[in-house]
């Protein structure tokens, strides 16, 4: 399943960190993050068919990230919702991030998602009927089947478990981002956070880490489900 954990200023130096599992048709052909130019230059991977992303962040400090619904009904002849995600990470804040999805959401329809976007200071989560709640400080589960933290999911459940037995407070950044890679190589049966083998699963993971500045200090990717497939850092400079 997708897959988005946020840890929300709870480190004291890293006040944003986020995991991500993006699943998707293994055939379906994409670009690793890099630095991508543009206005503000930003950190992403992209889908080579719709030219959209499913996560990045951009130099300004903001994070962005989409889960794809399948608890709704979807339509092929509406726009990627990849493009959603890009034009959030172009954008300066999340408040002017969600004047840019309300646009979107009131000229087009959309097909069922959830959009993360959160800078170290404020963020917010939506939904395609353009519901929303704000991110309070704590750690948050996002996945492709209901909204944030819904704990009807065993997968939500065994992540907030988890997290609960690390110190996500004063560890160094290499010790949380390894425990939450770990995290995102869970394949326990019957409903894994990492889904390995057949024509749809995990196709890659990231773990992203911003300074207090809302500067980007960790930008780790796996291509390929991070059960097998080892992390390594992105060139942020």
């Amino acid at each position: 399943m997708c897959f988005i954990l946020v840890v929300f200023q709870v480190h004291q130096r890293y006040p944003l960190i986020i995991a991500a599992n993006r699943d998707e048709r293994r055939a379906r052909p994409s670009s690793p993050p890099r630095r991508w130019p543009g206005e503000p230059p930003l950190w992403m991977g992209r889908d080579e068919v719709a030219g959209g992303t499913w996560l990045g962040v951009n130099e300004r400090g903001l994070a962005v990230g989409i889960t794809n619904r399948r608890d709704g009904d979807g339509d092929p002849s509406r726009p990627s919702r990849g493009q959603l995600c890009l034009a959030a990470l172009r954008t300066s804040s999340p408040t002017e991030a969600r004047h840019v999805l309300d646009a979107a959401l009131a000229s087009n329809p959309q097909n069922p998602f959830n959009l993360l976007c959160a800078s170290t200071a404020t963020g917010w989560v939506a939904t395609w009927r353009g519901e929303s709640q704000p991110l309070k400080p704590g750690v948050h589960v996002l996945t492709n089947h209901g909204d944030l933290d819904d704990e009807i999911l065993p997968q939500t459940r065994r992540a907030l478990a988890y997290c609960e037995r690390l110190d996500l407070v004063r560890a160094p950044l290499e010790d949380v981002l390894v425990a939450l890679g770990h995290l995102c190589a869970d394949t326990t049966a019957p409903e894994p956070i990492c889904r390995v083998g057949g024509e749809y699963g995990t196709v890659s993971s990231s773990l992203i880490a911003l300074e207090a500045t809302g500067d980007l200090a960790a930008y780790w990717h796996a291509e390929g489900p991070p059960s097998g497939a080892a992390y390594v850092p992105v060139l942020i400079e």
